[in-house]
C-alpha cells in the first residue's frame, strides 16, 4: 500500500504476489462464524503474503475486524525435499474488505497471532522468490 502523500511503501514487511489455495474458519464475531458454520473450512485463495499479512480472494463479505484461523501450505519451489513445504496456521484478523463483484471479495488480512517457524518461513519465501522469480 503506497501513502500517496509521501510515495512510501506504509507496509512494513516486503510483500510477494502468489496464488495458494487456503482454508479459513471464523473465530470471531461469533454471529458471523454461526451464519457461515461453526466446523466448516471455507476455501479462498491468497493473492499476496508477507509475514505480516495477506490478502486473500473469498466468496464471503467479512467485515473489518473479524479474526480468522487460517491454514495454508506454501511451497518454495527453490528449495529441496521437506524443506519445499511449510504448513502454516495463523490467526488474522480483517483490515479491508474491496468487492470485486456480487460474488467475491479481496480482504486485507493482519496477523494477529503467528508462530516464530511460521513468520520465518513465510520471510524466507518472500524474500528467496523476490530475488529468484520462477519464469
Amino acid at each position: 500500500m503506497i501513502d500517496n502523500r509521501s510515495n512510501k511503501n506504509r507496509r512494513g514487511s516486503e510483500r510477494l504476489d502468489t496464488t495458494f489455495t487456503l482454508t479459513y474458519q471464523i473465530e470471531k464475531p461469533l454471529s458471523l462464524r454461526v451464519q457461515l458454520g461453526y466446523s466448516d473450512d471455507i476455501d479462498a485463495l491468497m493473492s499476496n503474503l508477507s509475514d505480516s499479512g495477506m490478502a486473500i480472494i473469498t466468496k464471503h463479505n467479512l467485515p473489518v475486524g473479524t479474526q480468522l484461523y487460517i491454514k495454508c501450505n506454501i511451497i518454495d519451489l527453490h528449495l529441496e525435499g521437506e524443506e519445499r513445504l511449510s504448513n502454516l496456521e495463523i490467526i488474522g484478523e480483517t483490515l479491508s474488505n474491496v468487492a470485486l463483484s456480487a460474488l467475491s471479495h479481496k480482504i486485507g488480512i493482519r496477523f494477529i497471532k503467528i508462530s516464530d517457524a511460521d513468520k520465518a518461513a513465510i520471510s524466507s519465501f518472500v524474500k528467496r522468490n523476490k530475488l529468484f522469480p520462477k519464469a
